[in-house]
């Protein structure tokens, strides 16, 4: 016979303030080893202010279509190489590619958090409040493309406006981000129906309607 929990009064995926911080998390995680082995071979060079870096930088691009140069405010450092070895450009990409898949799709598919998610008290779930698994992890990964736009911006306007708090990525897999107290539980949100399981005895706490109408609290 079917059975409902009772809505709750409370959002399980109001944690938007959380998400930012898990997210710059695992983007630090992701990026900076992949960054640091694309740039070993990079030199740099301290100047008096960061205009002075900045003239540097762009009197050594112009000078060389395959020279980079990026200077760095607070430091006043531009940090260069006039020919980037191809190797460790392919090497950072790798590493980031690997990496990403290791967080974002294996990690949060099979055990519902990323490194950043599970500091802040974070877990991916599917509708029914288990972990996502890898073919949703992978959909969720691969719509970053959208929600990644503008450095983020597109994915951040969008959870936060919708119901759900979901990202076009989240929309298409069909997937939330909730608090941890709150996994391993059909996601509910305020004011939605809650889903009925056919099938499954219903929980502590709830008995079933006369005539097998649904499910009420007992209040137990």
């Amino acid at each position: 016979m079917p059975y409902a929990p009772a809505p709750s009064a409370d959002d399980p995926t109001a944690v938007m303030g959380r998400r930012v911080g898990a997210w710059l998390l695992d983007g630090v995680i992701v990026l900076a080893p992949s960054v640091a082995l694309a740039s070993r071979d990079f030199e740099f060079i301290r100047f008096d202010d960061f205009d002075a870096a900045t003239d540097f930088c762009d009197d050594l691009t112009d000078a060389s279509a395959d020279a980079v140069c990026v200077p760095v405010p607070g430091v006043d450092r531009a940090y260069f190489a006039e020919d980037i070895p191809e190797g460790g450009v392919i090497g950072g990409w790798v590493l980031a590619l690997g990496l990403g898949i290791l967080i974002y799709v294996l990690l949060q598919g099979l055990r519902g958090w990323t490194p950043g998610k599970l500091l802040f008290g974070l877990r991916t779930v599917g509708e029914d409040g288990e972990p996502p698994g890898i073919g949703k992890a992978i959909v969720r990964w691969l719509l970053f493309i959208v929600d990644g736009l503008l450095a983020g911006l597109v994915g951040f306007i969008v959870a936060l406006t919708s119901t759900g708090h979901r990202r076009v990525g989240d929309m298409a897999a069909r997937t939330y981000v909730v608090g941890r107290q709150h996994a391993g539980r059909p996601v509910v949100l305020p004011g939605a129906t809650p889903p009925a399981y056919a099938g499954r005895p219903s929980p502590p706490g709830y008995a079933r309607a006369p005539g097998g109408g649904g499910a009420r609290d007992t209040g137990g």
